[in-house]
């Protein structure tokens, strides 16, 4: 497994959990999990769980070379009847409605020069992962902004993505091995201030937030992968 934040697509699955019933769906992930690790057809992801955020939600991250590359993508419901026959329906079932609410969106990557720290090997214990909804008419002065942010902080712990498709966020994501890891996530705003100065710095810093809507920020642990 060499899941790293370069892959430049990957579909995004986010599904929020019943929290009555989150014993069952632990249960039940596991038996969704090793259906795909036995089906001949084999898929990398990752998934990672809730730690701290708005809410109690599973992640599943796929990456993709290419968008073709979604056209050999199995449904979960062919997966589950291929493995376990008649009787992976009716564990569909069940993790379904352990399910809240899920969303399916494809993410493509922004270069703009924060490059985040490559983790070769095993996929990151935990992410910090950001969803920034912009606001239509200010998405240039926010990329600006970003572009700004990357040219003095080459070494941002931030990859960026944006939606292809599905709901039209920009999402950052910021691995660690240790939550502690992510405390560079706190310190962006004084590194800018640092490159521009006070006034320029808090400048940028403000116009970035001016174009956000909305804003949710999570930390997420690694609960279990899968290789190509």
């Amino acid at each position: 497994m060499t899941w790293t934040f370069s892959a430049p697509l990957c579909v995004f699955v986010r599904a929020t959990i019943r929290r009555e019933q989150y014993t069952a769906f632990k249960e039940l992930a596991r038996a969704v999990a090793f259906a795909y690790q036995q089906h001949p057809s084999r898929v990398e992801w990752s998934a990672y769980a809730t730690v701290a955020g708005p809410s109690l939600a599973v992640y599943v991250i796929i990456p993709l070379a290419e968008l073709g590359a979604m056209d050999g993508m199995l449904s979960l419901d062919r997966v589950m009847a291929d493995v376990y026959g008649s009787d992976g329906l009716v564990k569909l079932n069940k993790f379904q409605d352990c399910v809240l609410d899920m969303s399916t969106s494809v993410l493509n990557r922004i270069e703009l020069g924060l490059s985040g720290t490559p983790a070769h090997g095993a996929p990151a214990e935990f992410l910090y992962y950001v969803n920034l909804k912009v606001t239509p008419a200010r998405v240039g002065g926010f990329l600006h902004g970003l572009r700004q942010v990357a040219a003095v902080l080459p070494g941002s712990p931030f990859s960026l993505y944006g939606t292809f498709a599905g709901a039209t966020r920009v999402h950052a994501f910021a691995s660690g091995d240790r939550i502690s890891d992510l405390e560079e996530v706190g310190k962006l705003q004084s590194r800018i201030v640092s490159g521009y100065g006070e006034e320029a710095g808090g400048q940028i810093w403000a116009g970035i937030h001016e174009s956000l809507e909305e804003t949710e920020t999570s930390i997420l642990r690694h609960i279990g992968h899968q290789a190509g």
